[in-house]
């Protein structure tokens, strides 16, 4: 059975980086995606949201009222978690500024976790766990990179 076992672990071991760091960012990247493009009040291409500066007044209100940001920063928390959202998913998967996207997220990640949710953390039930899914993958970008499939190992390779 340690020999099977083994055998198995060895052959778990040839799996390349790069197609486990391409399948972290693109896990990582799809909630915030699918987050930031329900923020946008724009038109959109191909179902793509393009107007990264319109944000939906339900969301500037969540923000203010359910969130706890106030009237006043409500809309802005709104506008600037509707940035990230769309601007650092796309960077995430393309692998270009990879460890800034993936950093970048991972901020978003730990605020809405302690910030907007603090009292779910202690909750066998909370979201805590859902949060914990998307900063696992992020981590490791963080501290391995992007990987072979990505822009960013095209600069390296050409430098």
């Amino acid at each position: 059975m340690r020999n099977l076992y083994g055998a198995f672990a060895g052959l778990c071991e040839r799996i390349p980086y790069a197609l486990i760091a391409l399948a972290c960012r693109v896990a990582a990247a799809i909630p915030f995606w699918r987050s930031g493009q329900s923020k946008l009040e724009g038109g959109d291409i191909f179902g793509v949201k393009y107007d990264l500066f319109s944000v939906k007044a339900s969301k500037a209100y969540l923000f203010a009222e359910e969130f706890g940001f106030g009237e006043a920063l409500g809309p802005i928390a709104a506008q600037m978690a509707a940035l990230g959202e769309n601007l650092l998913p796309p960077l995430l998967v393309f692998g270009l500024l990879t460890r800034v996207g993936a950093f970048g997220l991972l901020i978003m990640t730990a605020v809405i976790q302690f910030f907007v949710f603090p009292e779910e953390l202690l909750n066998p039930n909370g979201n805590w766990a859902e949060h914990l899914s998307w900063a696992a993958p992020l981590l490791v970008v963080l501290q391995r990179g992007p990987g072979a499939i990505s822009v960013d190992a095209l600069f390296r390779v050409r430098r």
